[in-house]
């Protein structure tokens, strides 16, 4: 009969476990790395990923901590002093012979108008909204850039993918000039004619190869390792969440607008301050004085106040500089908003023209490149084309199969534009710092 230790029974259930679990996360990592990259996911692991984010998140945190002391009373000052003393005669430097020699201890309180104080607060408000403000910019730019990125590289490999898929075709016609002139059926020139678009389509794949690439690399800088991961397919015929009118009427909402919008406002309490320095500030003074034995101390009470009546000159300027700054930023504002505008018009009409001409070559012109090419080659097999013609049918199709590709990538640009303007993560979702939604 065995008899397993206790112990030892529990340990190698531990190794089993581990063994079992590292086994199911290899295969976790697995099919994760084989699992087709969406944009949508892209832009999220770029959003929760980006330093330019969590910089602007800092940020925000900070002004937030500092809108409890914004307003609040200056900090209270010490005041000691040594008034009178003699410097001269048979009291000289003496601190309790003389009556007048006093030494005196106190502290002083300096009293802002409250009107002031209510627009410190303000301001520091303000302060805040501006770094909320682009915080959300930030993520808008982030998650357009990463859009972009990720475009950039499907469009690579789309157009990669087509070139290959007719590269055996054009091959078999550069071989077929070869038999063509040693039969007689083709000059020497349509041979080199034939051999140099050849040549132009190998370069063509040897270029998209490498745009592969480097479009690669730039969405790793955002998204990391990610990026190794197979892309999904073009989102090019997915619908906008909201109509081009309700874009164009929240233009002011906008995440690109909105730190523009911030500083309208910040600028026009900086005018309401530089207002506020006509009303007068007052300070109040507490002290204790100390003099000689034979002397009583003292205890004195000060009050001070401003008069801006008296510097006018210098308050008037600077009132009139910050409703100036107020002035330019409402016209900067106004401007962006008109451009922006013109943006989103513009973005529309990409957007659902570009759908319309996609329509188009998915119906017409990509089966009537790819017939035309078919049928010119089956008439140079039948002894009724020309090799030449044959060979250049096929390079229109391509161009025809690689113009679609960087349609489809226009039309995914003006999409991903659009719907990233009132897409809540990626604009106005500031709880939300490392999941947003897409």
């Amino acid at each position: 009969m065995f008899h397993i230790n206790a112990d030892r029974a529990v340990g190698v259930l531990c190794v089993l476990l581990s063994i079992a679990l590292g086994f199911a996360a290899t295969v976790a990592r697995s099919q994760d790395s084989t699992t087709p990259l969406t944009m949508d996911e892209a832009i999220s692991i770029g959003l929760a990923a980006a330093p330019e984010i969590r910089s602007s998140e800092a940020i925000v945190e900070g002004d937030e901590s500092s809108l409890d002391g914004a307003g609040r009373l200056p900090v209270p000052e010490l005041v000691a002093t040594l008034d009178n003393v003699p410097v001269s005669g048979d009291e000289k430097f003496s601190l309790t012979d003389d009556f007048m020699t006093m030494q005196r201890i106190g502290l002083m309180q300096t009293f802002p108008n409250r009107r002031k104080r209510e627009l410190q607060r303000e301001r520091a408000a303000r302060e805040t909204d501006l770094a909320r403000a682009q915080l959300r910019s930030a993520r808008f730019t982030v998650a357009r850039t990463v859009a972009d990125a990720w475009i950039s590289r499907a469009l690579a490999e789309q157009s990669l993918t087509r070139l290959q898929q007719l590269k055996p075709e054009v091959a078999t016609q550069a071989a077929a000039a070869n038999a063509a002139v040693a039969s007689g059926r083709a000059s020497i020139a349509d041979a080199l004619r034939v051999q140099a678009l050849d040549a132009r389509i190998e370069e063509r794949l040897l270029a998209f190869e490498q745009e592969a690439q480097i479009r690669k690399s730039e969405l790793g800088r955002w998204i990391g390792d990610a990026a190794e991961r197979p892309l999904a397919g073009i989102p090019a015929d997915r619908e906008l969440a909201h109509s081009a009118e309700a874009l164009v009427a929240a233009v002011p909402e906008h995440a690109p607008i909105a730190p523009l919008a911030a500083q309208v406002a910040a600028s026009q309490t900086d005018a309401e301050l530089a207002q506020a320095e006509k009303r007068p500030d007052w300070s109040a003074e507490l002290a204790f004085a100390n003099r000689g034995p034979d002397f009583s101390d003292m205890v004195s009470l000060e009050f001070r106040i401003g008069l801006p009546v008296l510097s006018r000159r210098r308050v008037n300027p600077e009132i009139a500089r910050q409703v100036s700054v107020v002035r330019a930023r409402e016209q900067e504002l106004e401007g962006e908003v008109r451009m922006h505008k013109a943006e989103i018009q513009a973005t529309v009409a990409s957007l659902d023209l570009g759908r319309r001409r996609l329509d188009l070559y998915e119906q017409q012109l990509l089966p009537l490149a790819r017939d035309r090419s078919r049928l010119a080659a089956d008439s140079y097999r039948a002894g009724r084309g020309s090799l030449l013609d044959t060979f250049e049918a096929f390079a229109e199709e391509i161009d025809e199969q690689l113009a679609y590709v960087q349609l489809q990538g226009e039309v995914a640009r003006a999409w991903a534009f659009l719907h990233l303007l009132h897409d809540s993560a990626a604009t106005t979702a500031l709880n939300s710092k490392s999941e947003p939604a897409t």
